[in-house]
């Protein structure tokens, strides 16, 4: 009978070591598992919108019954500013603008609005662009306004930026332009200057 007690004693205790070692071996499984699920989640998180990422295209209606690309493949930069109603940054931005167009005649400047409000006194010979379009804002992943973006002339996205001001925006453009930023960028800055002077 003692004999028959100590077995069972003994049949018990390595049914319950068997049964930690099954909870360890199922526990690391689990927690493998929810590292491969946490790491696949953290990839398929869509990356946002940066620089040195190519610039969506989006199309639009050109108000004259004819749809245009924007950005064009014209092998110029384009500056988009995106601005909203009733948002007095953008205001005093868009008041500066013309200076923008003497500054760099080459660039085109588009303006994104996301309705058909009033627009500053600018002259047709200024050459800046108004699209209305909250389709552009969601592309480009535009959380605040006034936002700017720079578009090199092969199309890649070289500035995007919220803009504090009028001289905030001259002084990324400046910087951008003149090469101050880095070095690299300083060859292919002077290489859209010379084919564009």
């Amino acid at each position: 009978m003692e004999n028959f007690m100590y077995w069972s004693i003994m049949a018990l205790w390595v049914f319950v070591l068997l049964q930690f070692i099954v909870i360890f071996m199922l526990t690391k499984l689990v927690a493998q598992f929810l590292n491969k699920l946490q790491m696949k989640e953290a990839n398929d998180i869509k990356r946002e919108l940066q620089a040195g990422d190519m610039a969506p295209s989006l199309t639009y209606n050109s108000g004259n019954g004819e749809t245009s690309e924007f950005p064009r493949k014209e092998n110029t930069p384009a500056l988009a500013l995106f601005t909203a109603d009733g948002c007095p940054y953008c205001k005093k931005v868009l008041a500066e603008l013309t200076g923008m167009r003497e500054r760099y005649p080459w660039m085109r400047i588009v303006v994104f609005t996301t309705v058909d409000e009033k627009e500053p006194d600018i002259h047709p010979g200024d050459r800046i662009e108004f699209i209305h379009s909250t389709e552009a804002f969601t592309l480009y992943e535009i959380k605040g306004v006034p936002a700017a973006m720079v578009i090199d002339a092969q199309g890649v996205i070289a500035i995007k930026a919220a803009i504090a001001n009028y001289k905030h925006l001259q002084k990324l453009l400046d910087e951008y332009f003149t090469g101050e930023r880095s070095g690299n960028n300083s060859v292919m800055h002077q290489k859209t200057l010379d084919m564009n002077v």
